[in-house]
């Protein structure tokens, strides 16, 4: 096999790049026996697209003889980067490309005030990678998925979220954060649905997306506001929620006894600034 060479992705190389995400993800979940995060191609094929002509996004791929074998992606969106997805051609593993592509991606993210990322729990061969690379287990989180039980708070409004309220929810999230997540939440706005809730006319949860789970975050001023949200939220739209919810969160029990089911564990991992959270969360796939 020949050197491995990285270079930034173009849109004609969506396709080949999408088709290793769906294999490498599928390997990797079928081997341990996990619901797959791409069921199908198309939803590959629609996040790379996505990804690669987004002007907040940075793509590297690699190549060895000519031919693509993986990639990986930074967010950058909002002043704390998100990394993913990376994947390698699983007939092309152990060729070092993995590594070359967390280098690349840290490289061009070492002026961010941190970086973060999602590991699936049950890898332990890219949590090893994570951890000599710099990043931190910061929390563990499991995806929840179902129709909530439990009903609609009185006292709180769910509604979708409309532009006029981006510069609140954006306060939010510094105060539960530290930072703000608002480039991520305008994007929410076409095409995921996003809602917040209204208590006593003030914003306290608000959520980029309901039901898709690796681009869905969250923050709320109190677990109860939360929990509100995701009730309220769950019978406005009549659709199933599905979210990443942190385990030592009093919204994981809650989510158990509204009849959610537990379909995979995973980790946030950091590197850079990390402040501990100041009130109800959960993270996308991204962080």
């Amino acid at each position: 096999m020949g050197a491995v060479l990285l270079r930034e992705p173009q849109p004609e190389d969506a396709e080949a790049i999408a088709e290793i995400v769906f294999n490498a993800f599928g390997q990797i979940h079928d081997h341990h026996r996990f619901q797959r995060d791409f069921p199908e191609l198309a939803m590959a094929q629609g996040l790379i697209r996505a990804w690669i002509g987004h002007p907040k996004v940075w793509g590297v791929v690699a190549e060895v003889d000519g031919q693509i074998v993986g990639s990986n992606f930074l967010d950058e969106r909002d002043e704390i980067s998100g990394v993913g997805p990376i994947t390698i051609d699983p007939e092309s593993q152990n060729a070092g490309a993995g590594r070359k592509l967390m280098d690349a991606v840290l490289e061009r993210g070492r002026d961010a005030r941190g970086i973060r990322l999602l590991q699936d729990a049950f890898h332990m061969r890219s949590l090893s990678l994570y951890e000599k690379l710099g990043f931190r287990v910061t929390d563990g989180c499991v995806v929840m998925s179902g129709e909530p039980t439990a009903q609609p708070a009185s006292e709180m409004e769910a509604r979708p979220l409309s532009e006029d309220d981006l510069e609140e929810c954006g306060r939010l999230c510094e105060r539960v954060h530290g930072f703000a997540r608002n480039g991520a939440l305008a994007d929410a706005m076409r095409g995921m649905n996003p809602h917040v809730g209204v208590r006593d006319g003030r914003i306290v949860a608000y959520a980029s997306a309901l039901s898709f789970w690796p681009m869905a975050h969250g923050v709320a001023e109190t677990d109860a506001d939360m929990q509100a949200l995701l009730a309220g939220g769950a019978a406005a739209t009549g659709e199933p929620i599905a979210l990443l919810v942190p385990l030592e969160s009093e919204l994981f029990p809650w989510t158990l006894d509204a009849g959610l089911r537990a379909v995979k564990p995973m980790n946030v991992m950091s590197v850079g600034f990390y402040q501990e959270p100041q009130g109800a969360w959960f993270p996308s796939v991204l962080y």
